[in-house]
Parts: structure tokens; sequence; C-alpha cells
């Protein structure tokens, strides 16, 4: 984890500032087994805006990096944080959100060994494809980080399926 981080830290300092609030730091650091409060409150501290709250998922919305993200929390039913994820909208440079995708990826590497990049079907767009990556970094824990290069235009509305990154994290500790 502390190479996936001092990678993200080098990407942050390469790249131009952003005047936005940056959630990313909170969600990273977020661990499973949060409650339901506590997330929301963390998150809050950040930067981020409570969209939907229901009792056992939270969505909210601010930036990961100087992008606008919707993020999306789900808790088991002893509200304790089971997923997160976070979904980016382009900025509308394609060769930026690839270099973005591209750090992200090789920070999942270094800290978890290869993801296995592989092209998947786009279920949203028949004949195109989206590159997943999937770590197990214990046998609870799956990342998966998968990047949409068909979604990396100006406003492509405010939809997960029309998000260019979408990263989640999930357990499977208390099933």
């Amino acid at each position: 984890m502390r190479k996936f981080l001092c990678v993200l830290i080098l990407l942050i300092l390469s790249t131009p500032a952003f005047a936005a609030s940056n959630s990313s730091d909170a969600f990273m650091s977020l661990p499973f087994g949060h409650t339901f409060a506590r997330t929301q409150k963390r998150m809050e501290n950040s930067g981020a805006k409570t969209t939907i709250p229901r009792k056992e998922s939270l969505t909210m919305e601010g930036y990961f990096e100087g992008y606008p993200a919707m993020f999306v929390f789900n808790f088991h039913k002893n509200k304790l944080l089971k997923f997160k994820a976070v979904y980016l909208q382009s900025l509308g440079d394609k060769e930026f959100d690839q270099k973005f995708y591209e750090a992200l990826q090789k920070g999942f590497n270094a800290a978890y060994g290869s993801g296995n990049e592989r092209p998947t079907a786009n279920t949203r767009s028949k004949g195109k494809i989206m590159l997943q990556n999937v770590w197990t970094p214990d046998r609870y824990t799956t990342i998966t980080l998968t990047y949409n290069p068909e979604m990396s235009k100006r406003f492509p509305g405010s939809a997960i399926s029309s998000r260019f990154i979408h990263l989640i994290y999930k357990t499977d500790k208390w099933e």
C-alpha cells in the first residue's frame, strides 16, 4: 500500500494543481469495517458532498485527484463498510485520462503484483472494449480497476456508466 501511495503522490506532484478539494486520500484510506457515520463524516471532511444517504448505502460527489468523482459505499447489515467505489468523470483530454489510468495501474501493480490487465466487453456499447485489472491483496479483498477509453470526452454525463475509470474495493469478510 505504501508503494501505491508513493506513486500516487508522485502523480499528484507531476500534474497541474486543481483548485477543487480532493477526497482521494480519505477514500483510499477508509478501512473496511468503518461505520456509516464515520465514513460519511470522513468523506465530508475531505470536501465530498452527500447525494444519497440510505440505511445500507451512501453515495457522495467530490473530486478524486482533480477529476469529478462519484463515491459509492455499501455497508454490511451491522453497518460496517464492505464495499467502496469511485467513478471518475473525464476532464476531456483522452491522453491525460490514459496517463492517469496507467499511473493508477502502476501503483496497484507495485503494491499488489500484476493486475493481469485484460480487455473485457463493454456492456453499454456493443463492439467496444474496456480494460480491466483485478488484484486480491488478501483472501477477503478484491480491487478492480476498469478503464473505458470511450468515455474520455468533456461532458459524458453524470451516470456511472459514463465514467471513464471505475475503481472498486470489496470485502467478503462478513459473508
